[in-house]
């Protein structure tokens, strides 16, 4: 009698590849993007508007915000609470997301409900009552929101790094749902004004993602088909502009601990460098053993966690090494990571290319299982100038990159010498330490 089983022969995994959609049109001219997934019963749709946040006014940036989080407070049709208890009936789920590049409304549903669905769906976004008191009332949620993020450092770090990594002129610098002094000029004037400026079918794309039980392309015309608007505004994505190197500390009296942002201007998913600076920065800090987290968290025991992070654009970007620290290690800290960040006599080797090629090529499968995970990636895409077939380019991108073309990459946009700190945390104890350190132009603010 054997002891145990024969081991069975395992084959090499396959090469995954990201779905491909149909495309059509509707008779209106709104791009739509269907991907057939069977097995996923729960339908995502995403109506993906190309309209830029510098399609605001300046004086009421904020105002997509306002107008996208109320499309689904009732519709010309039907009341807020009508409106709501139609969808929950649907078991339909609404949601918003905007970005630097546009807004996408978002519809999750179960498959044999879509056709109702969708036509709610349709009616909130085409047909909002933008009434008086929802406007009003979520221009107070967003004043709210922004007091909770100004009481919070790791937020007032994000903040004020974007504001001085971007040229102030450019609406990459400021907060994508606004600002205090814009936020409180946003009116349901405004908002309505907004809505019938730039919503419209001209450069919009639908994407539908699930296992269908009815022709999704004669559902969608159904309910979108005849959506027109003859004023529709088209507005061209503004390309940000990096700001100056500068070192800036935000006071928090007694605080125990600082927020650090350490970076600069970054490049975008079309940059032929996009592949192996990705590989990079995981290898320095995107992996619970990179360089940065083995040393500042596992042989220093200075934070919980610090890593690098690369936040692409339209076009351009920023990066940063980003984490929390003791005060009195911060100093240490930054004096260890200007080490660490640079790579001239450290390439990257083998083993950390192959690590992080593991990584992206393995959590993609999981990343795109779900209807939602196809559809909201095919959005990015778009709002991004991708090509349908992004995905599976950039993971064999990622395959061919070597150490050699990681370096290169890392020390062509990485440098040192040329980075912008935001450090916020108690200026009584940090501020002369920092200049010593080599921040003598240290500039120091009070919060917001």
């Amino acid at each position: 009698m054997r002891d145990s089983l024969p081991r069975p022969a395992i084959a090499p995994a396959a090469v995954w590849t990201f779905p491909t959609p149909r495309r059509a049109q509707l008779s209106n001219g709104v791009d739509v993007m269907i991907f057939d997934l069977p097995g996923q019963h729960v339908v995502s749709a995403y109506l993906v508007l190309d309209v830029p946040l510098n399609a605001e006014d300046r004086e009421v940036e904020g105002v997509a915000t306002i107008c996208a989080r109320t499309l689904d407070e009732g519709t010309l049709r039907h009341d807020g609470d009508e409106f709501a208890e139609l969808l929950e009936t649907e078991g339909a789920g609404f949601g918003v997301d905007l970005s630097l590049s546009g807004l996408q409304a978002v519809l999750d549903v179960p498959a044999s409900h879509l056709d109702r669905a969708l036509e709610l769906f349709a009616e909130a976004v085409t047909q909002p009552s933008l009434a008086e008191r929802d406007v009003n009332r979520h221009v107070q949620l967003r004043l709210a929101e922004i007091e909770q993020a100004q009481a919070n450092s790791a937020q007032i770090a994000s903040i004020a790094f974007r504001a001085a990594v971007f040229e102030e002129s450019r609406r990459a610098a400021r907060m994508n749902g606004g600002e205090p002094d814009t936020v409180r000029q946003v009116t349901p004037e405004a908002v309505g004004s907004f809505h019938h400026d730039h919503f419209g079918p001209a450069g919009t794309t639908l994407i539908m993602a699930g296992d269908f039980v009815d022709d999704p392309l004669t559902v969608a015309e159904r309910c979108l088909g005849s959506w027109g608007n003859g004023d529709q505004r088209r507005v061209v994505a503004e390309e940000p502009v990096p700001a100056p190197p500068r070192a800036l500390l935000v006071d928090r009296p007694g605080a125990v601990q600082a927020d650090v942002r350490l970076g600069g201007f970054g490049i975008d998913r079309l940059d032929a460098r996009w592949s192996a600076i990705s590989v990079a920065s995981y290898a320095m800090g995107g992996a619970f053993l990179s360089r940065l987290n083995a040393v500042l968290r596992e042989e220093k025991g200075y934070t919980y966690g610090v890593r690098m992070n690369f936040a692409p654009l339209r076009t351009g970007g920023s990066f940063a090494v980003q984490g929390s620290f003791r005060t009195e290690v911060v100093v240490d800290a930054l004096t260890i990571t200007d080490e660490l960040i640079k790579v001239e006599g450290a390439p990257f080797t083998s083993q950390e290319v192959n690590d992080a090629v593991t990584f992206f090529t393995g959590v993609s499968p999981l990343r795109y299982a779900t209807a939602d995970g196809v559809a909201d990636q095919a959005a990015t895409q778009i709002l991004a100038g991708l090509p349908d077939d992004y995905v599976d380019r950039s993971l064999a991108l990622l395959r061919s990159v070597t150490p050699e073309a990681a370096t290169e990459a890392y020390h062509s946009i990485v440098r040192p010498d040329e980075l912008t700190l935001v450090v916020v945390g108690d200026a009584e104890r940090l501020a002369e330490p920092l200049r010593a350190a080599g921040f003598p132009d240290l500039e120091i603010r009070s919060p917001a």
